[in-house]
């Protein structure tokens, strides 16, 4: 059975580097669509399509408390403490009540009235805050003005804890509420999340798909001599020290795409005395076996790109059993850019070693 030889190739971080510039367009073409898709899609919802536009009447207050001694109060008396009190039933009756002596035209129930409502403590415990958030200035005033006769009459009659209260920056006005939208940050972390993720899944692809771009992968993986490339300057002297000798040369492809006529012909234009005869690939005509075990040598055209392994694999397997040694494999359609950038980087790391 034919072996691999996986174990004796590292990871090629020089290739990945290439091949990620190579196909940068294309993340950078993700990362814009990304960052349109999701930051365009936040600016829609929050700032073209927000909806209702509310407004808020804020009320602050001064407590005097009943002990002089009203830092105590601090471990139970907290933002939380105030907020929750204004959203009882005792309170908003209350307002309720106050809303009626003003014959307000708003009618609300508790539900609504409560969801309008909000307390706070910016400060210390003597200065909470009320605020009232409505789709009207006009009733958020009202509302307002009736939590404040509400804070300052009714509040300290039933809690012991309070002595008085008092209005010190009363409502007078209900301002637009803006929502904290920050499209600017939204498309940054759009771009900067969608760049991330195209490079994972890019990194991914590249070591999952069992590429082959290099002559110099299918020697390490496979164990298989290599002519090269059609662009190999060492194409002519590898033809005549691997094929010595052969006169009749058997050329299939390791997949089912490929002209193995195209490949023989480039290869009669470089070599004499060997008869380059195209073969069908074994993955669609299998007894082509037949003939090719005639044939002085076989040689196998790998195209390059992904998902180039497994076929090989299924290639190299089949011709061992028929017993079809394959003389030698080149590397077809290869990108040659690629290539000379990858072996000018190593001259370059190679020299830069000399130096050092």
């Amino acid at each position: 059975m034919w072996e691999g030889y996986y174990g004796k190739e590292p990871f090629d971080l020089r290739l990945t580097a290439l091949r990620f510039l190579k196909n940068l367009d294309k993340i950078i073409v993700v990362t814009l669509a990304g960052t349109l898709i999701f930051g365009g899609g936040y600016y829609v919802k929050n700032v073209l399509l927000r909806g209702e536009v509310y407004y808020s009447a804020q009320s602050t207050y001064k407590v005097e408390y009943a002990d002089p001694d009203w830092s105590q109060y601090g471990t139970y008396i907290n933002d939380a403490t105030w907020d929750t009190y204004v959203h009882t039933e005792e309170f908003l009756n209350m307002v309720q009540g106050h809303l009626r002596e003003q014959e307000s035209s708003w009618e609300l129930t508790n539900q609504e009235l409560s969801e309008a409502l909000a307390a706070q403590l910016p400060t210390d415990l003597r200065v909470p805050q009320t605020i009232v958030t409505t789709v009207n200035p006009q009733m958020s005033l009202e509302i307002a003005e009736a939590v404040e006769q509400t804070m300052t009459e009714d509040f300290p009659q039933v809690t012991k804890e309070v002595d008085s209260i008092r209005v010190v920056d009363p409502a007078v006005s209900a301002q637009e509420v803006f929502l904290d939208v920050r499209p600017g940050r939204a498309f940054l972390l759009s771009a900067f999340l969608t760049f991330f993720f195209a490079v994972v899944i890019f990194l991914l692809k590249e070591t999952g798909e069992d590429s082959i771009w290099l002559s110099s992968s299918i020697k390490k993986r496979y164990g298989l001599s290599v002519l090269g490339t059609m662009g190999s300057p060492f194409l002519k002297e590898n033809i005549r020290y691997l094929f010595a000798e052969k006169k009749r040369v058997g050329v299939c492809f390791a997949q089912d795409r490929g002209d193995p006529a195209a490949v023989a012909s480039k290869l009669g234009e470089c070599s004499q005395g060997i008869e380059w005869i195209p073969a069908p690939t074994p993955a669609l005509c299998p007894e082509v076996c037949r003939t090719l075990r005639e044939m002085d040598g076989i040689l196998l055209a790998v195209p390059a790109g992904s998902h180039a392994g497994k076929p090989l694999e299924y290639t190299l397997e089949y011709l061992r059993q028929q017993d079809c040694e394959v003389t030698a494999a080149i590397l077809w359609e290869a990108d040659e850019k690629l290539i000379r950038a990858y072996y000018w980087l190593e001259r370059g790391k190679e020299k830069s070693g000399e130096e050092d």
